[in-house]
């Protein structure tokens, strides 16, 4: 304990280091902590700087995108002309030009070449279009599938026009307006049978029909004679929360009496007579 408390204070003096390399050490250990004091402020004056950059990045990105969306509007208005003039190699040609200025066509440039087919009655072209557009990764817009349904409704390709609907479904889209397209293009085509087999097919999948398509099948379906469907479609109707009006009525009174079944025209007659409507009449005509 004692010659702890006696032993020798710190020396004073400084000592110097002896050998070359000490001092070397020394020295270099010195211009390290310098460097570093003395360059701090130019890293904050290059973080500075490259904050400044920043803006100006973001400023040049923007006017990049503006000029692209312009050039893409530009290619967009000329394709779309020369779809509405049913140009097919117009289309692809528009195409073509866009790829080769950098850009990727999208889902409303192949909406305008399946249009190009579609207005040339081109079932073929439009579906090679389709196949296309869907192996590029493209998911096609709600109103390029309308109208392929209008186009093989307008030819009577009912069996086609049904593939479109349940691919629309597999894409999640609403089928409502594709099927009520189908319906009347085909109805307008002459092909009322197949028009009566899509419209009860999507009528028991839960879809709706317009008060005008009702009207439609029930006057085409008794103007052929066919009592049989215009009775099923005044039922649909019925079910779908519409009761029959005398228009109805009448259309299945000139249908009873050309198919010369007297009893049930006599019955439909004294339902409108009596107002009693179509929810006793149908059951009645049905059971018959």
């Amino acid at each position: 304990m004692a010659n702890l408390l006696t032993s020798s204070p710190l020396p004073l003096s400084f000592s110097y280091p002896s050998s070359p390399a000490q001092f070397a050490f020394s020295t270099s250990r010195n211009v390290i902590v310098l460097a570093s004091v003395v360059s701090s402020p130019g890293r904050k004056t290059r973080r500075k700087k490259q904050q400044q950059q920043h803006p100006n990045d973001d400023a040049a990105s923007m006017t990049a995108s503006t000029a692209e969306k312009g050039l893409r509007l530009v290619f967009m208005e000329e394709l779309m002309g020369r779809a509405r003039n049913r140009d097919v190699s117009g289309v692809s040609e528009v195409i073509y030009d866009m790829i080769a200025a950098g850009l990727s066509p999208g889902p409303r440039s192949f909406h305008g070449l399946i249009v190009s087919h579609v207005l040339s009655a081109d079932d073929e072209g439009a579906m090679h279009a389709l196949r296309r557009e869907l192996s590029e990764g493209i998911r096609p817009l709600h109103e390029t599938f309308v109208a392929l349904i209008r186009l093989f409704g307008s030819k009577g390709c009912a069996t086609r026009g049904l593939e479109i609907l349940a691919a629309m479904e597999k894409l999640h889209f609403d089928i409502r307006q594709a099927w009520l397209v189908l319906v009347e293009e085909l109805i307008r085509s002459n092909h009322l049978e197949d028009a009566n087999k899509v419209f009860l097919k999507g009528a028991e999948g839960g879809l709706r029909a317009t008060n005008e398509l009702y009207d439609l099948l029930i006057e085409e379906d008794c103007r052929v004679g066919d009592h049989s469907n215009a009775l099923t479609i005044a039922y649909e109707m019925e079910a779908a929360g519409r009761m029959a009006t005398t228009f109805h009525f009448n259309c299945l009174l000139s249908v009873q009496a050309t198919c010369g079944i007297p009893e049930i025209a006599f019955a439909t007659f004294e339902n409108m007579e009596y107002g009693e409507g179509v929810q006793l009449f149908l059951p009645f005509v049905l059971a018959h």
